[in-house]
């Protein structure tokens, strides 16, 4: 009997706070790829939000994708990019767990805005080379055709097009306004014992 490799699903951002579009699109991403887990790996800093004075501390971001991920036996949580510091590459990260992790295919998880974005990451096509990449609708993202270096290593989730954002969330919170049942139950304990966001 062939057996496929188990692929690692690298879900990567700043998850500040983390909430319950994230954890429904990983768990679209462990339905649409077999074998899979999904390794949400939170940026020390994030490469779009390096002056951003609402991002909240690496640990604190870090311990609630944890508490916001607990439970499920098919999400890993990595703390790689925060060990690392600085800024955080994808290509870099994907470098790393090549050599942790030989034995896995590797996909990235990423938002259709980034998608359109991509051909300005760092690196793009050595990150094409290591690993495919996992496409999610965001409403409102920005619609275009995508190049075909690009479209031969993507695919795209039959994932629900939430309309939630830590942006979003982050202003409700501080307008004190309801936000509970937008993030995992474990979290908003969390926010309110270090009083994040206000």
């Amino acid at each position: 009997m062939v057996t496929t490799p188990p692929t690692l699903i690298v879900f990567g951002g700043s998850f500040n706070p983390p909430h319950n579009a994230h954890v429904a699109v990983a768990e679209a991403a462990l339905h649409s790829v077999e074998n899979s887990r999904v390794l949400w790996t939170p940026a020390a800093t994030p490469p779009h939000k390096q002056d951003d004075v609402d991002l909240a501390s690496a640990e604190h971001r870090l311990a609630m994708v944890r508490l916001a991920t607990a439970g499920n036996g098919r999400f890993e949580v990595s703390d790689l990019e925060i060990r690392r510091g600085d800024v955080s590459y994808t290509v870099d990260t994907l470098r790393a767990l090549k050599e942790e992790r030989p034995e896995a295919e590797l996909a990235v998880l990423i938002g259709e805005d980034s998608l359109a974005d991509f051909p300005r990451w760092r690196e793009p096509k050595a990150i094409l080379e290591m690993a495919r990449l996992l496409v999610y609708e965001r409403p409102g993202a920005p619609r275009g055709s995508v190049p075909e270096w690009i479209g031969e290593r993507t695919m795209f989730l039959d994932a629900p097009p939430l309309d939630l954002s830590s942006t979003m969330l982050r202003e409700r919170i501080r307008a004190g306004r309801s936000w509970r049942y937008l993030i995992s139950d474990s979290v908003p304990a969390y926010i309110d014992r270090y009083m994040l966001y206000r």
